[in-house]
């Protein structure tokens, strides 16, 4: 049981405040007696604070502040500031749509897709997803970009997804197609990037019959179903008819609260049928939802409890990432103005720049040191934006995070708040409104305690200097280490890059030593940890957005896994850059089976180890340029080369780092936390 807040605003003693002091003066308790009268205080609808213009909403509890997570203690608000003036509402744009006549259902599919902005699908083709391959060769302006695998091609969209924030799109054939897909679609639907799969199907008259790659209960496997486990919306389109209003659900969902993949299994009969009229949206988002925006009540309550905090903390994750590519530079004003530091989760890395002297980085499994000792140091106020906390998050649930005496998190999706930390204050709703809530109140706002700020600052700075001193020099000559390699990679990952960082040593290691600052992206497949994802995922991210450079990281391991996908690279003139750390083993399972043993199995010990192939000529034999990295010095040497190569040539460029396979990654914790699993019996 977490024990009583020390925080005074939980406490209902808040520091003393009037909205005249001057800056630093110490304030009036008779102030804190007027916040009854504020409908801030009351949960009451006030005109909008937020840029969006919308009001701020009620928050339904008839005069109680917003802390129902304290019902056996009073929250007194400080009373807010005042503004100049107040945003006016907009009206809202309406949905429009076309009616598209005597098309078949293939067709009225890619209009849909058309109408979302999509302009590549990812897949395979076959025989029972013929009728949607045909319609796409006829389609000027959506391509189908063919891998050499479905599970490489799911990746593909994932990957297009989240670069460009629109629907991804993978297409494949019934039975092992459908299958062989069904890993990188439920990677995207753990982390809730939208992808829509679209299955092929017998004939309908053909049910029960056993034909070939048959996906019913009657004469297969139902692949309907199978997907139903792995997505937020599987379902068989059995009529022509229907087939407008399932599609119209599917996106919805994907487009829902939260995102996720969805799934359509599609007969060639049906694909093939024609529809007399169809209604297709003619602009984008006419199925995303409108995400709940923050009570302004709860968001000026979280102000007000960062500004009075001694040792705030504010974590991003992914579930920030829109918010902050849309505020960032406001948000940074804001945790500067109060000196309020700032860590990440793995999915959230980057999204507040690593060199602000604020960053204390990543939060979490393979993490920074500095902000492992800041949170457990302890922490008054613990503000969560867009993160589940999940094992990555919180550091294989570390007790560490029970030093946040107040905790705050805001997420869209209700069921995630509270499930790994008691939360004080939970807010529902779009993180984008939070973040501009409390870039608004803090426009006027000076910091509570000068004094406490200024000894924050000083702190920070003191942490920061400790750490940089205690790093480790990494040696000139010798073997090729990771270090190394992160070391040199760091530089070139400016302006428009975007990294997608595989599952493996590779995770650890960018997580722990990479640097990054926006608008350079990074992502990461942590939902399933599934590994081969960014040999897909990187050349659909380069076709989705073909001015950034995309770099993939990857480990030897994962490289042979979905390796093949380079000929598609190379097929479609994809200048994508990767990236591998070549041990010769499967370093992780390695090095973890190492440690969890005591060192009774050696890492020498060739049970884990990959062969020694020639990553070198494989990469070359698909057509990709390949260079072979054995010496500190050499990456930062041939990547401005590389980099040029990768946009002129529009071919895919490949990096094999020979790095030493004995160098340690930074898993002690998760090791150790896989050693100590309960065991059965």
């Amino acid at each position: 049981m977490r024990s009583r807040s020390t925080n005074p605003l939980i406490r209902g003693s808040a520091p003393p405040r009037t909205s005249h002091a001057k800056k630093g003066e110490p304030v009036s308790q008779p102030a804190l007696a007027q916040v009854a009268s504020n409908p801030l205080s009351r949960g009451e609808s006030t005109p909008a604070l937020f840029p969006q213009g919308a009001s701020a909403q009620r928050d339904g509890r008839h005069g109680e502040l917003a802390t129902a997570a304290h019902p056996r203690e009073d929250v007194v608000q400080p009373e807010p500031h005042p503004r100049g003036e107040e945003p006016s509402a907009a009206l809202v744009k309406l949905r429009s749509f076309q009616t598209l006549e005597d098309v078949t259902v293939a067709e009225a599919l890619l209009a849909h897709l058309e109408a979302e902005q999509v302009d590549a699908v990812f897949g395979i083709p076959g025989g029972n997803i013929a009728p949607l391959v045909q319609a796409l060769r006829r389609h000027s302006r959506i391509r189908f970009i063919i891998g050499s695998h479905e599970g490489g091609s799911a990746f593909m969209a994932d990957g297009y997804a989240r670069a460009t924030g629109r629907l991804g799109v993978c297409a494949v054939t019934a039975g092992p197609g459908a299958t062989n897909a069904m890993t990188g679609v439920a990677s995207a639907h753990l982390d809730q990037v939208p992808v829509l799969t679209l299955s092929g199907q017998v004939s309908t008259e053909r049910f029960g019959l056993g034909a070939i790659q048959e996906s019913t209960d009657e004469g297969g496997i139902n692949t309907a179903e199978m997907f139903r486990h792995c997505t937020a919306s599987s379902t068989s389109v059995v009529d022509a008819k229907s087939f407008p209003r399932l599609l119209e659900r599917a996106l919805k969902t994907a487009h829902g609260v939260p995102r996720g993949a969805v799934h359509l299994s599609l007969p060639t009969n049906i694909a093939r049928q024609k529809l007399a009229k169809v209604s297709v949206p003619t602009a984008p988002g006419a199925w995303k939802s409108t995400l709940p925006a923050a009570p302004a009540s709860e968001v000026f309550t979280a102000f007000e409890l960062l500004r009075h905090a001694k040792r705030p903390l504010i974590y991003l994750g992914s579930g920030a990432r829109e918010a902050l590519e849309s505020r960032g530079a406001e948000f940074a004003t804001f945790v500067r103005r109060f000196c309020i530091p700032v860590v990440t989760s793995l999915r959230g890395k980057g999204l507040f720049s690593e060199e602000d002297f604020l960053s204390l980085g990543v939060l979490g499994i393979a993490g920074s040191k500095r902000a492992e000792q800041y949170l457990g140091e302890g922490v008054d106020v613990l503000m969560v934006l867009g993160s589940r906390l999940g094992e990555w998050a919180s550091k294989s649930f570390s007790s560490l995070f029970q030093a946040a005496s107040t905790v705050i998190q805001v997420d869209a999706t209700p069921s995630v708040i509270g499930q790994f930390l008691q939360v004080n204050l939970p807010i529902v709703a779009d993180v984008s409104s939070v973040v501009a809530g409390l870039v608004e109140f803090g426009h006027d706002s000076a910091p509570a305690h000068e004094a406490q700020v200024r000894e924050r600052r000083q702190h920070l700075n003191a942490l920061n200097l400790a750490h940089r001193s205690a790093a480790a020099v990494l040696p000139e000559e010798g073997p090729l280490k990771p270090q190394h390699v992160m070391q040199e990679l760091n530089p070139h990952l400016r302006g428009n890059t975007d990294l997608y960082v595989d599952m493996g040593n590779c995770t650890g290691w960018a997580t722990h030593c990479l640097r990054i600052t926006p608008p350079t992206r990074v992502f990461y497949p942590c939902g399933l940890s599934s590994m081969g994802w960014s040999m897909g995922a990187v050349i659909g991210g380069k076709i989705g957005r073909p001015e950034n450079t995309a770099i993939a990281l990857t480990g030897d391991g994962s490289f042979l896994m979905n390796g093949t996908e380079l000929v598609t690279a190379v097929r479609y003139r994809v200048g994508a850059v990767y990236v591998v750390l070549n041990d010769n083993y499967l370093g992780m399972v390695n090095h973890g089976e190492h440690a969890q043993s005591a060192g009774e199995y050696p890492l020498d010990d060739p049970y884990f180890s990959l062969g020694n192939p020639d990553l070198v000529k494989f990469a070359e034999s698909l057509g990709a340029r390949a260079y072979e990295v054995t010496r500190p010095g050499q990456l930062s040497e041939l990547l401005p080369e590389v980099l040029r190569r990768a946009d002129e040539e529009r071919r895919p460029q490949v990096l094999v780092c020979r790095i030493d396979y004995r160098e340690v990654p930074p898993y002690g914790d998760r090791f150790a936390a896989v050693a100590s699993a309960p065991k059965e019996g």
